[in-house]
């Protein structure tokens, strides 16, 4: 994996960054993952940078370059810790925006898409560990098991799960076709 001190970053776009610029209060990604590796439990921390690397289908340069320390940061935490759940999820939901398994897009360099693609296998395993130990609500597994799905590479199965309030919907009128209990 690339160190967070690796001058290629600022190259690596995210949904605020672009071509080395960032938007007003865009985070700069290695400096959010030093804060994460030294304070993983930091829920809103993590809450606020994921969708900054993939999210709306889109999973951007930065994401690759960011799984591995996220496979990291989530092997540090116990497997019933519901921040080791979120860590993981986005790495499946990175997998489920990326098309193939392990696909990284053009552009992407060698070593960042190898480190990424190294990194899946592990974050299965983990999410195993975390689904076989930690209590779920029902809203938690559906992601867990999204992102297990897309770690298998069954990615349009991973997306019925991941949108599973979506489907649930009439797409015509938009009242629930299924109900899905609390």
């Amino acid at each position: 994996m690339i160190s967070l001190d690796d001058p290629r970053w600022p190259a690596l776009d995210h949904r605020g960054w672009s071509k080395g610029r960032g938007v007003p209060d865009a985070p700069f990604i290695p400096d959010e993952l030093r804060q994460l590796v030294a304070d993983p439990t930091n829920g809103e921390r993590f809450t606020d940078l994921w969708p900054y690397l993939c999210s709306e289908g889109t999973a951007w340069p930065a994401a690759y370059a960011a799984v591995p320390h996220l496979v990291t940061i989530a092997r540090g935490l116990p497997a019933a810790a519901s921040e080791r759940d979120d860590y993981l999820y986005v790495v499946g939901l990175v997998a489920i925006c990326s098309g193939e398994l392990g696909e990284a897009p053009a552009g992407i360099p060698d070593d960042i898409a190898d480190a990424y693609r190294q990194a899946l296998p592990e974050a299965l395993t983990l999410l195993a560990e975390t689904l076989a130990t930690g209590e779920h609500d029902q809203i938690s597994t559906r992601y867990l098991l999204a992102a297990v799905s897309a770690l298998k590479g069954h990615l349009e199965f991973a997306e019925i799960l991941n949108e599973l309030d979506v489907y649930a919907e009439c797409q015509s009128c938009g009242e629930p076709m299924l109900e899905l209990p609390e």
